[in-house]
């Protein structure tokens, strides 16, 4: 993936991000509500060989001090040394609680040993240090005497002071952590999700190696522009695009069939508005209704509709059974050019007739009679005379509805359409929002089984 296509996801997801931000945020002001103030102090030792002997003497002594610094630091937690502080204190603390709370370090290459006290209670940590500082400097006289004088004398030379500030929490790293670790967990929830989403967006979404005559963006509808951008309506232009990508590029015959991939997509739509821009230019155009689909109580279903009634109107069905003459169903639908047949009176049978000579009768008399005719198809997974009315037009013009079709769905409709031999398909996403606009079929490389499709798209 490009910078541009993360762009498009953060662009697309900001609000996750923007939530996984809030929730770490909320994350480490809840920790740091919930951790206790603690406070730390240090008291300093410094190792000394006592004696006045020669420069190489003094010189072995510092050596010898050096080394034993770190054995010093591993006394402090000893029972023998945290015993003298338990009764230094007077009992206030046990060897358990001073053996989690007391360390020692030695610093490298030095004679110098810190011993560190935390504690919730400022004046408590700063005693203890001390009283641990002092039990180390007793304790090791006592093992490396080797007569009446000390071998080695640990001094204190800094004392332990009671810290104003707690040293945690810390609220500010806290959270800057928080936020990086929201903002971090919701980018890769973004990425992941994308990655996962079988959905078509954008035609960067369609599957590789699909041979489609012409790919057509269709934004969603008009709404406030910028004053810097076109105020052209984007949809009423992208219909056009889609009546010239037909006309030039795919060189399309007279006769197209519409029809979206699944119910979410409305197909029907398309082929009115594909409609309307053909007549825009001076051609005459009809809409043939085949969605012959008769849900329970009568009704037909529309995308985004409720269900209403069967027409009383005759129609193409009409025509099928021989009720009526074609001549009685065309009607006027937009200007003068822009004609229409709706459904009819559809029965259990209507569906099988397409398959018919009485339907290509139909078409051939249309054809005849008008430029370019517009077979408005049920869904192509849901009903299988949409692919016999593509076959009978001999091209298909396929609606995939951003956002809601998948690409399994996609393909299958594709098989539908390989299945009756038709070879000349156009893809139409509809409803693409515009930052999936440009989904860049550039970025896709092998998406068309056309070379030339990205130039015409």
């Amino acid at each position: 993936m490009s910078l541009h296509d993360y762009v498009r996801l953060f662009r697309r997801g900001w609000w996750v991000v923007l939530l996984g931000a809030v929730f770490g945020v909320a994350a480490a002001v809840a920790l740091t509500l919930a951790t206790p103030a603690t406070y730390y102090s240090t008291a300093s030792l410094y190792v000394s060989v006592p004696g006045d002997g020669t420069p190489t003497d003094l010189q072995n002594g510092n050596s010898f001090a050096t080394e034993r610094a770190a054995t010093y630091a591993s006394l402090v937690t000893t029972t023998a040394v945290l015993d003298r502080v338990v009764v230094a204190r007077g009992g206030a603390d046990d060897v358990a609680t001073l053996r989690e709370s007391v360390t020692a370090t030695a610093r490298a290459e030095t004679s110098f040993v810190d011993i560190t006290a935390g504690g919730t209670d400022p004046a408590v940590v700063a005693e203890r240090a001390n009283a641990v500082a002092t039990a180390l400097g007793a304790e090791a006289a006592r093992l490396d005497a080797s007569g009446p004088v000390p071998a080695v004398r640990l001094a204190v030379v800094q004392p332990a002071e009671v810290p104003e500030t707690a040293t945690e929490p810390r609220p500010r790293n806290n959270l800057m952590i928080g936020l990086a670790v929201g903002l971090v967990l919701g980018l890769a929830a973004v990425v992941v999700a994308d990655a996962l989403s079988t959905t078509i967006r954008s035609s960067a979404d369609l599957p590789r190696g699909v041979g489609l005559a012409t790919l057509t963006s269709m934004p969603t509808g008009p709404k406030k522009r910028s004053r810097h951008l076109s105020e052209t309506d984007a949809r009423l232009e992208a219909f056009r695009q889609l009546r010239a990508n037909l006309q030039f590029g795919s060189h399309v015959g007279g006769t197209i069939a519409v029809a979206g991939v699944t119910g979410a997509s409305d197909g029907h739509a398309v082929a009115r508005q594909l409609a309307a821009a053909f007549g825009e230019i001076g051609s005459y155009v009809v809409v043939l209704d085949l969605d012959f689909r008769v849900p329970d109580g009568g009704a037909r279903a529309r995308r985004g509709s409720p269900a209403e009634p069967t027409s009383s109107a005759l129609g193409v069905a009409d025509v099928l059974n021989g009720a009526a003459e074609l001549d009685d169903v065309v009607t006027l639908a937009i200007g003068d050019r822009v004609h229409e047949v709706p459904a009819g009176h559809v029965d259990s049978s209507s569906a099988q007739r397409l398959s018919t000579p009485a339907m290509r009768q139909v078409l051939d008399s249309l054809g005849a009679r008008f430029d370019h005719v517009i077979l408005a198809c049920p869904p192509l997974v849901e009903r299988s005379e949409s692919a016999v009315a593509a076959a009978l037009a001999g091209s298909a013009l396929v609606v995939v509805e951003s956002g809601q079709t998948k690409r399994s769905e996609f393909q299958f409709a594709l098989e539908l359409l390989a299945g009756v031999r038709v070879t000349s398909i156009s893809v139409a996403v509809d409803h693409v929002r515009d930052l999936d606009l440009g989904g860049g079929m550039s970025n896709r490389p092998g998406t068309s089984g056309d070379p030339d499709l990205e130039s015409r798209a």
